[in-house]
């Protein structure tokens, strides 16, 4: 798939520039001649294997790889080293840290290639005043399912962002070369940048449904028992005579037991920010670099338990009496989902450009544990009707238990913000722990 986008004229580059471009613009498989009439195109295809794939996405030398090797893995990819990230994480060491491949994960890595790719080459762009240019690729052009990994490459001769303009990336593994990043007006907020690393659109978790726990139903409450049928009497000359009938239903009947609420449901866990690495071969102006993975999911609040049914009342004249009648108890309130997790940025720019580059990657935040529902009310004991002979009194039902309240969710737990590196070294960018962190 192609798409062809004219552009604004182009802004002459340096033979050495031009030439890198081009060389770029050919491994993605872009014609030069209508990039150097200035249109932008953008290409959709697969890389097949490692070698290919490390070609086309790293813009590194092999003395870079030699040098990110020894620190690409952080405590945060230690933690997820057993699960399926880790394969994710071991893969892109290869592919960005010219890492050896492991014969352990080759058969678990191979399953996921070819790699699917969106690749963009311009020679001029320019994002106007306050406008995003996303860079995303969504699943849906590959009709490929939220876990898979995808990868957009991006070759520019000369970007422009005007004042508050930005350039976004949603989830991809993002591999930006760019031969001159201009920017224009100052970011001076903490909150303004102009690159962001940001989180998949969705969950990452092998879950289903919306991003918070939905609440949980109510229970439904206990039925009434049935009231004691009265018993019958005769007249007669020796008087009252109590003919053969069945005798139980004179009690009132149990009232039924309320139904405890429903759980609370499991908030989802926050969108991933992928590995991304930025190129810039001169940096006109300041830039700020900013990310942070999506925050976990709310739990849902657990319902509230049904009331217990009243026990019937017991008929008058014979021996009427009810039982015990329990309430339900609350739902649990859902537990929250987790913090989105983060990969390394890497951003290379000129030495003498470092001081005006800053990058902040913020921890993302666990989700808020659902809250737990109320317990119902015990049902009321039914009554009798005292008799002229006390002997002949009913004994009076006991009164149900009122429900326990269910416990609150537990909240989700926040995870490592992305390790940044700016020329291959660690950046102590700013950031910090958020509510609900832990290890």
């Amino acid at each position: 798939m192609i798409a062809n986008v004219k552009t604004q004229s182009t802004t002459a580059l340096s033979e050495r520039s031009m030439q890198e471009f081009l060389h770029k613009a050919s491994l993605i498989g872009h014609d030069h001649e209508p990039l150097l009439s200035g249109e932008e195109i953008t290409t959709y295809f697969h890389l097949h294997d490692f070698n290919i794939a490390r070609q086309v996405l790293s813009n590194a030398t092999d003395e870079q790889h030699r040098l990110r090797l020894p620190t690409f893995y952080s405590a945060a990819h230690e933690l997820r080293t057993k699960l399926g990230q880790g394969k994710h994480d071991r893969g892109e060491a290869v592919l960005f840290a010219g890492a050896p491949i492991s014969e352990k994960d080759a058969k678990g890595i191979n399953r996921h290639f070819p790699l699917c790719l969106k690749g963009i080459s311009v020679l001029h762009k320019v994002v106007p005043k306050g406008e995003t240019w996303d860079l995303t690729m969504p699943q849906e052009i590959w009709n490929l399912g939220e876990m898979e990994e995808l990868y957009t490459i991006v070759n520019i001769g000369t970007l422009v962002l005007e004042e508050g303009a930005k350039v976004v990336i949603r989830g991809n593994v993002f591999s930006l070369l760019c031969q001159r990043f201009i920017t224009l007006g100052n970011a001076g907020a903490d909150i303004d940048y102009q690159v962001g690393i940001m989180p998949t659109p969705f969950s990452v978790d092998f879950g289903h449904g919306p991003q918070n726990g939905i609440h949980g139903e109510n229970g439904s409450g206990g039925l009434h028992g049935r009231n004691g049928i009265q018993g019958i009497a005769e007249a007669s000359i020796l008087g009252r005579w109590i003919p053969n009938q069945p005798l139980n239903e004179l009690h009132g009947a149990d009232a039924t037991d309320a139904e405890n609420g429903t759980d609370g449901g499991k908030g989802r866990n926050g969108g991933m920010c992928k590995l991304a690495e930025i190129t810039i071969r001169e940096l006109e102006g300041r830039l700020h670099l900013f990310s942070q993975a999506g925050a976990g999911g709310a739990g849902g609040d657990g319902s509230d338990g049904g009331h217990g049914g009243n026990g019937g009342n017991g008929a008058p004249g014979l021996d009427g009496f009810n039982m015990k009648v329990p309430a339900g108890n609350g739902g649990r309130g859902g537990n929250a989902g987790h913090g989105g997790i983060s990969s390394n940025i890497y951003l290379n720019v000129p030495e003498e450009a470092v001081g005006h580059v800053r990058m902040t990657a913020f921890c993302s935040l666990g989700g808020i544990g659902g809250k737990g529902g109320k317990g119902g009310l015990g049902g009321k004991g039914g009554t009798v009707v005292p008799m002229t002979d006390a002997t002949l009194n009913g004994v009076p039902g006991t009164n149900g238990h009122h429900g326990i309240p269910g416990k609150n969710g537990l909240h989700g737990r926040g995870r490592h913000a992305a390790v940044c590196y700016l020329n291959d070294h660690k950046y102590h960018s700013s950031f910090s722990l958020p509510k609900h962190y832990t290890l």
